[in-house]
């Protein structure tokens, strides 16, 4: 099994979204698909969180615009624009909208692409300690509920999982409030579920070739690592590298699961592997 992760700055149109299809094709259907809110939309969610009333029409039309391109019918549109909406006030849930509603539109264009999957909310997934949006895991919690999806998955036929990064929840009493894992915490999702699900190897699908020894925008003597150590790799984020979430590292280290960073716009590059 694998995780394949594809972050917001891939999957910021419909052009974007139409690729997913033709990768997910070259690998087996033993996978797990983590997918960020399209483009910039938790920026915008933000932005929208932070004047009264809060407005969602124009992140609806956002969402409108990219199942145009990739034609939806009516019902279906309608069926996704409803819900736009935050499942409880908090802010968390209002930034939740961003994964939610985005897996909601990869799914059914998968589905109508004859792509089989199974669309699980991370939510019920990965449990943090507390609210908020940079809570921390509850790794205890996150491990049981990995394991009823693991048994459902066994009862079922299809392997395909799709689900969201960045998000989760935090229970109490019987209650559940939204959570968040922090911001560009979509790589660290991916992380967790890899080491719950014990995968074989985690893909990181970015814009960019792979880990840099520093910003090749602004250093063009900046060396690009084919291959890095755990360590390597978080000394480099630590020192200010932002391709991938520091938090990502540990979780893969505990279980010598190897992260790979590949160029969703240059699949033929062989990207930087941490192992």
């Amino acid at each position: 099994m694998k995780v394949l992760k594809f972050g917001g700055g891939c999957l910021k149109d419909a052009g974007a979204i139409k690729k997913i299809p033709s990768i997910l094709k070259q690998y087996d259907k033993n996978t797990i698909i983590v997918i960020s809110a399209f483009g910039k939309l938790t920026n915008f969610l933000e932005e929208i969180s932070s004047k009264k009333p809060i407005d969602f029409s124009k992140a609806k039309i956002l969402f409108k615009q990219i199942m145009h391109e990739l034609s939806f019918n009516q019902e279906d549109s309608d069926k996704i624009l409803h819900d736009v909406k935050p499942l409880d006030p908090s802010l968390a849930a209002i930034l939740s909208i961003g994964e939610l509603v985005s897996s909601k539109i990869l799914s059914k264009h998968l589905q109508n692409q004859s792509i089989q999957h199974v669309l699980i909310n991370a939510i019920d997934i990965i449990k943090t300690s507390n609210k908020g949006i940079n809570a921390p895991v509850n790794w205890k919690e996150t491990q049981r509920t990995s394991q009823i999806i693991k048994t459902l998955m066994d009862q079922n036929s299809e392997k395909t999982i799709l689900t969201q990064g960045f998000i989760s929840s935090y229970s109490k009493d019987g209650e559940r409030s939204i959570t968040c894992l922090g911001r560009e915490g979509s790589d660290y999702s991916a992380a967790i579920l890899g080491s719950v699900f014990n995968v074989d190897e985690v893909i990181l699908f970015k814009d960019v070739d792979g880990i840099y020894s520093s910003d090749p925008k602004i250093n063009n003597d900046a060396e690009l690592f084919s291959e890095l150590s755990y360590d390597q790799a978080f000394a480099l984020c630590e020192q200010g590298n932002t391709v991938i979430h520091p938090k990502t590292i540990a979780p893969l280290k505990e279980k010598s699961i190897p992260l790979i960073i590949k160029n969703f716009n240059n699949l033929d590059l062989p990207g930087t592997v941490i192992s």
